[in-house]
């Protein structure tokens, strides 16, 4: 498999098979960038010259569910089936989730409507 170089905004984006594989840029103060993709396109690695590297997972839908970086932080997330965050936490303690909807009472006011019949045609 031959990877493909491509330089889009001053960085280097490499391919493999068409698919963006690796990226490196370097701007006017010397910091170096360095990223790795799977096959859809998540960021999965990244790594700068000032020594900090992370590392990301990814559910089916390319939701960000895990990550941890090279300081040692780690942080998980949950979503909802149409990708809304609900739930986070951290190793350093920090937690915060939404209820679910269903847990939710809600007041509705009930309206005197005329009725009306559907008729066949």
């Amino acid at each position: 498999m031959k990877l493909i170089k491509k330089i889009i905004d001053r960085t280097e984006v490499y391919f493999k098979n068409g698919v963006k594989k690796y990226e490196h840029s370097k701007n006017s103060d010397g910091l170096e960038e360095w990223r790795e993709y799977d096959s859809k396109g998540n960021n999965i690695y990244f790594k700068n010259s000032n020594g900090l590297e992370e590392w990301r997972e990814y559910d089916s839908k390319g939701n960000n569910i895990y990550s941890k970086d090279s300081d040692g932080l780690e942080e998980w997330r949950e979503y909802d089936s149409i990708g809304n965050k609900i739930h986070f936490k951290n190793s350093d303690g920090e937690e915060w989730g939404k209820k679910d909807i269903s847990d939710v009472e809600v007041e509705v006011e009930v309206v005197d409507i005329e009725p009306f019949t559907f008729k066949n045609k």
